[in-house]
């Protein structure tokens, strides 16, 4: 019984406190010591279940929240997440935020997240950002180039970092996709169609994923014994062009498959293809690495390399907080399997 309900009070706990309630008052109420609050707000191990209930019970009543800044100066849990990602426009690193934040919030923590447009300058400044609001741990898409001064401040993190989609170039843990072992299997499958001039479209040279994917398309290609043509660029209106170009050769040289590195790149190649008249799978077959919005229902349909984004996000963050509440940091590689989604833009019925 609290005690308002000993002195027949009817004024509700929240009311008797015209300021923010502290910790010292959630404590008075439930009859506890403060140190019992505190350890309920970091997690609530070894206290009473029926201590629990009454003091989380008194914390709803009043209206109290945990000063984070100050538990964070006491060297204390602040029970925070930062999570950056390069741009939250792609559907891929939305999903990864969005399956991040629930995570979180099921372990009752909240996640920051922000967005470094994949400059290595700019998410070294945000990381100066989390350590100064203290997060507990911070989970990482490792900008296109690792700096040594973007190294330098994953270094200084005093928390566990994980990274996600690309791996670190410092020891740390990661989770990942096996991008070389789904390209070599995309690439084999285009042969198996008896595709023999495969053109790997699309992506930053500079992206681990990218060169992981490149080098499962090499390999494959040299295996069979078939040629190799590699068009990279960022920027879609230059893609545009060169496909066109690539397009214009006479028919013995021209591609007859695309293999598309990711997304964006896949919808550039079935809308000038389209464009140009030529029929898809008939006389160019296209795959696309990454699924996207409506490609099942294109005509034709395209197929996919469908990358696991929401297991993705949830391994890293269960590792997060494996790591938090352990305090090993000892750094755990997780690659997870790629799904390949066969429609009929590859020839299959």
């Amino acid at each position: 019984m609290t005690r308002a309900e000993k002195a027949g009070e009817r004024t509700s706990p929240r009311e008797q406190f015209s300021k923010r309630p502290t910790l010292k008052d959630v404590a008075r109420e439930a009859g506890v010591g403060t140190t019992t609050v505190s350890r309920i707000i970091n997690g609530g191990r070894y206290v009473e279940a029926a201590t629990l209930a009454r003091v989380q019970a008194v914390m709803k009543s009043l209206g109290y929240q945990p000063n984070h800044a100050a538990r964070a100066l006491k060297g204390e849990r602040t029970r925070t997440l930062g999570l950056i990602v390069p741009t939250l426009e792609d559907a891929f690193f939305a999903n990864l935020a969005g399956t991040a934040q629930a995570m979180a919030r099921r372990n009752e923590y909240v996640l920051i997240v922000l967005a470094s447009e994949d400059d290595a300058k700019q998410e070294t400044s945000e990381i100066d950002v989390f350590q100064s609001h203290r997060v507990d741990g911070l989970i990482v898409v490792p900008p296109r180039i690792q700096t040594p001064a973007f190294l330098a401040a994953v270094k200084g993190m005093r928390v566990p970092v994980v990274a996600i989609d690309r791996p670190l170039v410092s020891r740390n843990s990661s989770v990942t996709c096996d991008n070389y072992e789904a390209s070599v299997a995309a690439t084999n499958h285009l042969i198996e169609h008896g595709r023999k001039r495969i053109l790997c479209f699309g992506g930053d040279p500079d992206l681990w994923t990218i060169q992981e994917r490149q080098r499962g398309y090499k390999d494959a290609l040299a295996q069979a014994a078939l040629p190799s043509e590699l068009m990279f660029d960022v920027d879609p209106n230059a893609l545009i062009g060169r496909l066109h170009e690539a397009m214009a050769r006479p028919r013995s040289k021209r591609p007859d498959a695309v293999l598309g590195m990711l997304n964006l790149a896949s919808i550039v190649a079935f809308e000038q293809l389209m464009a140009l008249g030529v029929s898809v799978p008939q006389s160019v077959a296209l795959l696309s690495f990454d699924d996207f919005a409506l490609s099942s229902t294109l005509r034709p349909a395209v197929s996919v390399i469908r990358q696991p984004v929401a297991e993705m996000s949830k391994a890293a963050t269960r590792l997060i907080f494996e790591q938090i509440q352990s305090g090993d940091t000892t750094p755990h590689h997780i690659t997870l399997s790629t799904e390949f989604i066969a429609r009929s833009s590859c020839g299959c019925e």
